[in-house]
């Protein structure tokens, strides 16, 4: 039995019969048994939208690339500016501002303590209900507290990182306090296994969950990965992969990377690259120790992108060797567009505003991509891999917006397509318990909670070929970030970048059309002031 088949006897398409008994919200049908789909989700960190082959790379990601081309590729798929807000929107199918409860940072570490609110079920709890087996291995960045972690958020088994960002390797980065924890029990740095990194560990770890599932038990393995996010660090193998690759520069490199996405039919619609406005400098203006200083950090972070892409093989193996591919959905995505920082460099400071780097971290120039160093690869390499898109991570343009994106199961999707439908990660909740045969219950008591409803819509109609779009034309997504932030309805997109201090008056709204001009260059304000004003309204009301 097919996908498809399975879903027509679970009633997804509406064809229940007469005498069967009603179904409670959020509780599968009896048919819905094995024949169900186990579902793996793949979250790679501060991936750029062209960083992989199959959207315009040059680093070799075949594993990635095969599922990709033998899936639909995603070009209009959207998260949010930043790490955890993308993570709220993707567990909680919710704006950012009611389900995300701001803390204070810890003392110690300068830790970020917000957490996803109870107030929303979440994804993994939903599965379980439906009767999905559910496995995570990587950074959650939803909360540090008991009651706010995966073991009591929804996942059966889980190894995690619970905080922002960490080493790669099991060093002490932001302090004593270890922020790993094995299903809900905390893990010390030195009970971490001495050839710990990270990338290779989280696969081993969920390798480990996959096989001790019965086989006849459907799952959910969600592996939120934290490559290629600062600090850049690889194993000492593949420090000197990329030796030399990018000595042209972020201009050359970005030049081929449009023209190749271009040739890939993954740019979109009505982007040029005759007007894109770098904010970088030129490269030839760099003296040749910030030159050599960005090339061998883009150099480390596609040994990272490299070493994502043979772990994700070694999953597809396992599925390939236990025959259970063929009824897994695989869906890959970014958690949002790639990081400008360039944390580290001695000739540069930040652009955007990141943590103190701590006294015992060594960033000689010799000693990048190893344990103690801490870099990343800058905003001339970033804008490489989101060109002709505007912005990079932590802006609300569609460099930080739009993400790299692909869904896999040949037996469903179409093979080989390019798909540039508006998607959001609000989307893959409801998606997912649409493949499960649930629901999702709505606002009601749920487990003792209080819970709200949400705000995503499934994609799965249409990835089968049952729907023209996903969203309609008056449904809207709204991200905020202070007194700034972006909304999107039908084509239509208002945006504009926080101030700082949030007291001042914010800067006006600029408007674009996205199918005309997705690479925000043309401000149609002025000309449909009544839109922009209706937007913003929207966005007051209902996403500030």
């Amino acid at each position: 039995m097919n996908l498809r088949t399975s879903l027509v006897a679970l009633g997804v398409f509406g064809l229940t019969s007469c005498s069967e008994a009603p179904r409670e919200p959020g509780q599968a049908t009896e048919s819905a048994s094995d024949d169900r789909p186990n579902i793996l989700l793949i979250i790679a960190d501060d991936l750029g939208y062209t960083d992989i082959g199959a959207f315009g790379s040059e680093i070799p990601t075949p594993n990635l690339d095969e599922l990709a081309f033998q899936g639909a590729r995603l070009t209009n798929f959207h998260t949010a500016r930043a790490c955890q807000q993308t993570r709220v929107m993707m567990m909680a199918s919710s704006g950012v501002s009611p389900a995300l409860e701001i803390r204070p940072r810890l003392v110690e570490s300068n830790e970020r303590a917000n957490r996803l609110s109870l107030d929303w079920a979440t994804l993994p709890e939903l599965l379980q209900d439906a009767g999905y087996e559910t496995y995570m291995t990587g950074k959650w960045d939803l909360g540090l507290e008991p009651g706010y972690t995966p073991a009591t958020r929804g996942f059966d088994r889980s190894f995690v990182q619970l905080g922002a960002s960490a080493s790669h390797f099991a060093e002490v980065l932001w302090g004593e306090e270890s922020f790993y924890e094995l299903d809900g029990e905390r893990v010390e740095y030195a009970d971490m296994p001495t050839d710990f990194y990270s990338t290779n560990y989280y696969t081993e770890r969920m390798l480990e969950f996959l096989r001790s599932n019965d086989g006849d038990t459907p799952w959910l393995a969600y592996v939120p990965y934290t490559t290629p996010h600062w600090p850049l660090q690889v194993p000492e193998d593949s420090l000197d992969r990329f030796a030399g690759a990018y000595d042209s520069g972020y201009d050359v490199l970005r030049e081929a990377r449009m023209a190749r996405a271009g040739e890939l039919g993954v740019v979109p619609p009505g982007a040029s690259a005759a007007d894109f406005q770098p904010m970088a400098p030129p490269w030839t203006t760099l003296t040749i120790e910030e030159k050599s200083e960005f090339g061998r950090a883009q150099e480390i972070y596609a040994a990272m992108i490299e070493n994502l892409d043979t772990n994700v093989g070694r999953l597809i193996d396992h599925l390939r060797e236990t025959g259970e591919l063929s009824n897994t959905i695989v869906i890959f995505t970014s958690d949002h567009g790639a990081s400008s920082s360039d944390h580290g460099h001695s000739t540069r400071q930040p652009r955007q505003q990141g943590p103190q780097v701590p006294d015992f971290i060594d960033n000689r120039f010799e000693n990048w991509g190893r344990p103690n160093a801490f870099v990343d690869h800058g905003e001339g390499f970033a804008e490489a891999a989101t060109a002709p898109l505007k912005g990079y991570k932590g802006t609300h343009s569609e460099g930080g917006l739009r993400a790299a994106a692909f869904v896999y199961f040949p037996s469903e999707v179409a093979q080989g397509e390019v798909n540039d439908t508006f998607m959001t990660v609000m989307d893959i909740l409801p998606t997912f318990l649409e493949i499960a045969g649930t629901e999702h219950p709505g606002a009601v008591n749920y487990k003792g909670r209080n819970i709200n409803p949400i705000r995503g819509r499934s994609f799965w109609p249409h990835l089968t070929g049952r729907t023209e779009t996903v969203h309609q034309p008056t449904d809207v997504v709204g991200w905020t970030q202070g007194n700034g932030g972006a909304l999107i309805q039908g084509t239509y997109k208002i945006v504009r970048q926080q101030v700082p201090g949030g007291a001042v008056t914010p800067e006006p709204w600029r408007l674009y059309n996205l199918v005309d001009d997705p690479g925000e260059r043309t401000d149609l304000a002025t000309e449909l002031p009544d839109l922009v004003r209706n937007l913003a309204q929207e966005w007051e009301n209902n996403w500030r």
